[in-house]
């Protein structure tokens, strides 16, 4: 019994350890590693790419783009992916978020900021080290490059 018991109480730790940030700011502060280029592509242009794009890879087929203004939503059964650019097309964001009551939480979160010296430099905050999410972040810059094709892979 005490056992068993242990074993609980184990994999209850252990799976605190492993939860998602439940907000931007959390994965902004708690990241494994962040992603950064300066693209020399005007910042709402790169804007459309990124989102266009994140909402296919991560809304998949079922997934419904909501466009509101200055912003758009994407909604699938399991993710909410949501992008907010400026009314001054200075600075954007697009975010990815698991939508589940137990182990929901925030995936991806990719910044944009237009600078004196780069019309858009873009960071990406990587959740893990995960073939997922180096694959996902590699395919941000792709998209810029025309790749129309790359997402992520889960192995």
């Amino acid at each position: 019994m005490l056992k068993k018991l242990s074993f609980v109480v184990l994999f209850a730790l252990l799976a605190g350890c492993v939860s998602l940030p439940k907000s931007e700011q959390e994965l902004r502060t708690n990241h494994y590693k962040i992603e950064s280029k300066c693209a020399q592509t005007d910042l709402f242009e790169v804007y459309e790419i990124i989102t266009k794009n994140t909402a296919r890879c991560h809304g998949g087929s079922e997934g419904t783009i909501v466009p509101a203004a200055g912003s758009y939503m994407a909604l699938s059964s399991e993710d909410r992916i949501e992008g907010l650019i400026s009314k001054d097309r200075t600075s954007a964001k697009i975010s990815v978020e698991h939508i589940n009551p137990v182990a929901g939480g925030f995936l991806q979160l990719i910044e944009l900021q237009k600078t004196e010296s780069c019309p858009t430099n873009i960071k990406v905050y990587l959740l893990n080290d995960s073939t997922k999410w180096k694959t996902a972040t590699e395919s941000v810059f792709k998209w810029l490059e025309g790749d129309k094709d790359s997402c992520f892979d889960l192995m």
